[in-house]
């Protein structure tokens, strides 16, 4: 009789998991459109604090990251805007960012590239994949 009960707790505990497995959000980066701003933009937000996230359609990083993007996005924990870089960015070796407060002298390493702009300046940044998903994880 235990065994019975065991075997089927254990599939109702598969079936359960499975159908978890299968609740994957999906989302685009078509779905911001109301926050997709211009490269020449990124200091001219009317908020004191805010980040700036750049991406590339094209990079397979920017995709692979895309969900936890737009789900940290939607928690509204902060004010996010996106620049699409396949339309206007620059692109430099890495160097230090902080207190850059005007699009001249701006530039990221590459996509996906995330940054806080406090005080119309460069506060924090971060650079590829994992640092994005540590932040967003951890705020």
């Amino acid at each position: 009789m235990k065994k019975i009960i065991l075997m089927t707790l254990s599939a109702l505990c598969l079936f359960g998991c499975k159908e978890e497995s299968h609740q994957e959000i999906k989302h685009n980066y078509h779905e911001i459109k109301t926050d997709l701003i211009s490269w020449i933009d990124v200091f001219n937000q009317s908020e004191n604090d805010y980040f700036v996230y750049f991406y590339s359609e094209r990079c397979g990083h920017c995709n692979e990251i895309k969900n936890d993007i737009i789900e940290y996005y939607y928690s509204k924990k902060n004010t996010l805007y996106f620049v699409c870089t396949d339309i206007d960015s620059l692109v430099g070796p890495p160097k230090d960012l902080i207190g850059i407060d005007n699009i001249d002298e701006f530039y990221i390493f590459g996509t996906p590239f995330l940054i806080r702009v406090y005080e119309y300046m460069v506060k924090e940044y971060y650079a590829g994949t994992r640092a994005i998903l540590n932040f967003i994880h951890n705020s």
